[in-house]
């Protein structure tokens, strides 16, 4: 069995299910696909070290919404049971639907309503949206935790939109990118200072940013997502977006993960960045599905601003200050 910090175990496949003894091999697959026992062991004493579990808990409602698996003649009753659990979220969602962003033109009075009106998975990417927001908190004006934060969201509006010309649920797509960097949001406020150094170095290719945080952490951010979400016991698909949304498998048909990766590349390179990215929008488009090609603007400042516009959007409604780009960034508006 593994170190318990706080009540909960990093030994991720320890709680015995299937997803959890899944969610190992995601986790701690080296580059010739063996599990290492030394790897679990290293990614264990790291997340004791950095006492990972002592974040503020997840908000519960969320988690439980990620959680719900329900029969298809249920779901928006047993979402909506759920919600209205949650006075506040409830409130919150109503406020959000009833916005502009969503183009419905009776008012919404019910978290019920609002189920039924914009849809099972779509009421539980708002969900998340607020659930993000409320586990940072205050610390949002934290330039860190606000690159963060821009990131995610950019990273979802993306996934959003490419998903559209996959076979997809763009509501699901939203979802899984909204919390694919959970793991670096972790280790941000967990030592702000540290991940603050790893922002001013140079450029950096995906794996070296996941190196620079092993060497920082003991860990990187892929690997504390993974093992937050496994902690959290939520379901595989979002394990394995956060454990390997940097290194998707290749397929023939693009899966879930591919997709996330795919939005988070696209936010890097329209300066969404949390480190300076070395990647360029117009080589990431170049190497797209054809489908997507005829969606997404070849040319980086049409897409941002409507990415930008959308976020915006978004922000407003939760009272949030507009986002930023990475003072970097290559792509100005």
């Amino acid at each position: 069995m593994g170190k318990h910090v706080g009540g909960a175990d990093f030994r991720v496949h320890a709680a015995g299910d299937r997803s959890n003894r899944q969610a190992s091999d995601w986790l701690l697959a080296g580059e010739a696909g063996s599990i290492r026992e030394d790897a679990l062991n290293a990614v264990e004493k790291a997340a004791n070290q950095l006492r990972l579990v002592d974040l503020p808990p997840f908000p519960g409602v969320a988690v439980k919404a990620l959680q719900l698996v329900s029969k298809p003649e249920s779901r928006l009753r047993d979402l909506h049971d759920l919600i209205s659990m949650d006075q506040a979220f409830a409130t919150e969602i109503l406020r959000l639907a009833n916005s502009p962003l969503y183009g419905i033109r009776s008012e919404i009075t019910s978290t019920l309503q609002a189920v039924m009106l914009l849809g099972y998975e779509r009421v539980k990417g708002l969900l998340l949206t607020l659930a993000v927001k409320t586990y940072i908190g205050q610390s949002l004006e934290a330039p860190i935790l606000k690159a963060c934060w821009s990131h995610s969201l950019a990273s979802a509006t993306i996934a959003e939109e490419l998903a559209m010309t996959t076979a997809i649920d763009k509501d699901v797509a939203y979802t899984a990118a909204l919390i694919h960097d959970i793991g670096r949001l972790a280790l941000a406020m967990i030592l702000p200072e540290g991940y603050n150094k790893l922002r001013q170095q140079g450029p950096l290719d995906p794996g070296s940013i996941l190196q620079a945080e092993r060497d920082l952490f003991g860990m990187d951010h892929c690997q504390a997502g993974g093992l937050l979400m496994t902690t959290w016991n939520l379901p595989l698909t979002f394990i394995e977006v956060a454990s390997y949304h940097h290194e998707p498998r290749k397929s023939e048909s693009l899966d879930l993960v591919g997709l996330v990766s795919l939005a988070c590349q696209i936010a890097d390179a329209l300066g969404f960045s949390v480190v300076s990215i070395s990647g360029k929008y117009e080589d990431i488009v170049r190497e797209l599905p054809d489908d997507m090609r005829r969606v997404i603007p070849g040319r980086a400042a049409k897409f941002l601003r409507r990415i930008a516009d959308k976020m915006n959007g978004i922000e407003s409604v939760l009272e949030l200050k507009s986002i930023r780009v990475h003072p970097d960034s290559p792509v100005t508006v």
